[in-house]
């Protein structure tokens, strides 16, 4: 446990929501990928007129799937979602390690042996408040000062 892991615990849990909202955006775009590559697969055709036969004034409808723009599409498709897919397996990583990271920094709280420094670094470390608030919490006799000092000298005492 250092230092800069337990002052940047709130950035560390943003950090985590924000990588599985990347996550979540990147399977939406795979799922959006999909069901393009099944429209396309099911049917979805163009058509054209085109005139023949005697003379040449017969008009004959063509109807069917584009297969050069259908394979190409097909591709691009499938490679953009091969590179959502690593994007995802690399956030996936990510999050598990920052979890892990996490959890040692609520791990290390929780051992703490002195309930006053505990509830100071929850209040501003976990909850976010600001040190005014912290100080409020706390309770009577309990300055904004005085808590920011006392956080200050358990950094310097306890994590070097």
């Amino acid at each position: 446990m250092n230092k800069e892991s337990l002052l940047h615990y709130c950035e560390l849990i943003d950090e985590v929501e924000e990588t599985k909202r990347c996550i979540e955006r990147a399977k939406n775009d795979i799922d959006r990928i999909e069901r393009q590559l099944r429209s396309i697969e099911d049917g979805e055709t163009v058509s054209d007129k085109v005139y023949g036969g005697e003379g040449g004034w017969q008009g004959f409808v063509i109807e069917g799937v584009p297969i050069p723009e259908y394979s190409k599409l097909k591709i691009v498709l499938g490679n953009r979602k091969l590179c959502l897919q690593s994007e995802i397996d690399t956030l996936v990583i990510r999050v598990t390690m920052l979890d892990n990271e996490r959890t040692q920094v609520q791990e290390f709280i929780n051992r703490l042996k002195d309930p006053q420094i505990r509830l100071i670094i929850t209040y501003r470390c976990v909850q976010r408040l600001r040190w005014h608030e912290v100080a409020r919490k706390m309770g009577a006799g309990y300055t904004e000062e005085a808590v920011k000092k006392a956080f200050s000298r358990f950094l310097q005492k306890e994590i070097a």
